[in-house]
């Protein structure tokens, strides 16, 4: 069943030249950053006057081409015997430190010393997922 082949695309994953990996991994990336560069589009969409103008914006519609863009990426890792949980793991650290990094450097925003706590221990946690 679905299990079965499941366990057969994980194993072929395994099995194949790091060379394949890296590539592999190199989608990941790319993939996550498309969608955390995606979302920084939407927020400076997000400063105009009006929703409508909002989803008119070149910034609008370069998040869509990016979200695109990730889905693509995520099916063929996926088809490529990537595991849900591990890429999950994966994206969420990942991501975290692209928006951070994006909230503080472009947008100015700033996090209170719990905030910037509850961060490390959240990416502190999806690394030991990775375990």
């Amino acid at each position: 069943g679905i299990l079965a082949h499941n366990q057969t695309k994980t194993k072929v994953i395994m099995e194949q030249p790091p060379m394949i990996k890296i590539i592999l991994l190199i989608l990941l990336v790319l993939a996550v950053s498309a969608v955390a560069i995606a979302d920084i589009f939407l927020k400076t969409a997000a400063t105009k006057s009006s929703f409508m103008q909002v989803l008119k914006s070149p910034w609008t519609i370069g998040a869509i081409l990016l979200y695109l863009f990730q889905i693509f990426f995520f099916a063929y890792i996926f088809f490529a015997g990537y595991k849900l949980s591990l890429v999950a793991i994966l994206q969420t650290g990942l991501y975290a430190l692209v928006t951070l990094a994006a909230g503080f450097f472009f947008f100015r925003e700033s996090l209170t010393m719990i905030q910037t706590v509850g961060i490390v221990l959240t990416l502190a946690g999806v690394i030991l997922l990775n375990f």
